[in-house]
């Protein structure tokens, strides 16, 4: 049984633990978040919610959230909920094109949110049964500051490719 499989059966039984769980497992899964802060706010098949705390490691010189922090953050919470539906021994999954839209300086702790629209995990889910097991979609997410208002846009395009044979259709 895979990490994500044993966390979302896990997160059946008790939410507030897998949640916990998994903010402690991500430095572990990606060390280069180890010491962000980065913290599991929701977590599940169609949302995940993630927030970076407002601290000197992930400030830049001019005092607002670093660039490469608010990247981070996307790219952990696209891909924490991108590999409940497509887990790692399975699939293969990579960013190809990040774009950001700043709408105002991240001058606090942000939460991002990525969700898996309908459109897009069809398109994703094409991987599953097509010949050449390869899909790409684009994955919008928000990051957002304490007032709730939107610091960046990020528009993720993320690559699917499936190891083995097509899935069969049901």
């Amino acid at each position: 049984m895979q990490l994500f499989e044993m966390l979302v059966r896990l997160r059946g039984l008790s939410p507030t633990f897998s949640r916990v769980l998994l903010t402690r497992l991500v430095p572990r899964i990606i060390p280069l978040s180890d010491g962000m802060g980065v913290t599991v706010q929701e977590w599940s098949a169609e949302r995940c919610v993630l927030e970076l705390p407002f601290r000197r490691k992930n400030r830049n010189h001019l005092g607002s959230m670093y660039f490469g922090a608010q990247m981070t953050l996307a790219d952990l919470a696209v891909g924490l909920l991108l590999f409940q539906h497509f887990p790692m021994d399975r699939y293969g999954g990579v960013i190809k094109r990040v774009e950001a839209d700043f709408r105002a300086k991240g001058k606090g702790a942000l939460r991002c949110v990525a969700e898996l629209p309908d459109d897009v995990a069809d398109v994703l889910n094409d991987a599953r049964v097509n010949d050449s097991g390869k899909a790409e979609a684009w994955v919008p997410m928000q990051l957002t500051g304490p007032d709730g208002k939107t610091v960046t846009e990020v528009r993720t395009l993320v690559a699917i490719k499936r190891f083995g044979p097509p899935e069969k259709q049901a």
